[in-house]
């Protein structure tokens, strides 16, 4: 196994908790697949080199920063439907109060219906893909999936939403951890325990 490769505790169960988002943010909270087959989909993945770039602008040496590197790593798991994200659906609440500036919201897309999107996103593997779009389990742990990116912009820190984006996608490994401590939060270890299986499916908190 990759050394810096974790593995998630057997029998370790993934809950969509609700991130602690201002009251006005009270709408559901639904994976969103940046998938290169939809017309609008460019300007969703363009919303996320931007953010990438403010982030290597601000800090360079910081998380984000390197991205500005490896932008071929986010155009490629774009095509290959590998990159997803979170988007929140429009309420009262939402539509009264929204601005473009809103330091949660990435960006508000009326494309169909409206979606608020967060300023995330995660790359998996093709089998942590796979899962996402059928949203069953594989039957065989070789084929389980796994998180290769986890990135979060920083004003939308510390609030659960790289959490949910965990818990929905609900993969069994996450390779090369850049904050070891939040995965290890998230059940993530080196060694996981010896229980029958690892099948557990995403349940509500």
């Amino acid at each position: 196994m990759n050394p810096e490769k974790l593995l998630r505790e057997y029998d370790y169960g993934m809950f969509l908790q609700q991130p602690k988002l201002p009251a006005w943010l009270d709408g559901d909270i639904h994976l969103l697949e940046f998938n290169s087959d939809r017309s609008h989909a460019a300007a969703w993945f363009f919303c996320l080199l931007d953010e990438l770039q403010d982030a290597h602008d601000k800090n360079p040496q910081g998380p984000g920063g390197g991205f500005i590197l490896s932008r071929n790593l986010l155009l490629e798991a774009w095509h290959q439907n590998r990159l997803f994200g979170l988007y929140m659906s429009e309420t009262d609440s939402l539509l009264r109060n929204y601005r473009d500036s809103d330091a949660y919201v990435m960006t508000k897309t009326v494309f169909g219906t409206v979606k608020y999107i967060f300023p995330v996103f995660c790359i998996v593997d093709a089998a942590g893909a796979k899962m996402a779009h059928t949203k069953e389990v594989p039957a065989d742990e070789d084929k389980d999936g796994c998180i290769e990116c986890l990135w979060v912009a920083e004003r939308a820190r510390m609030v659960g939403l790289g959490q949910r984006l965990v818990a929905e996608l609900n993969c069994y490994a996450v390779e090369y951890p850049v904050v070891p401590l939040f995965w290890n939060k998230m059940g993530y270890t080196v060694n996981p325990g010896n229980a029958e299986t690892r099948k557990v499916h995403v349940g509500y908190s």
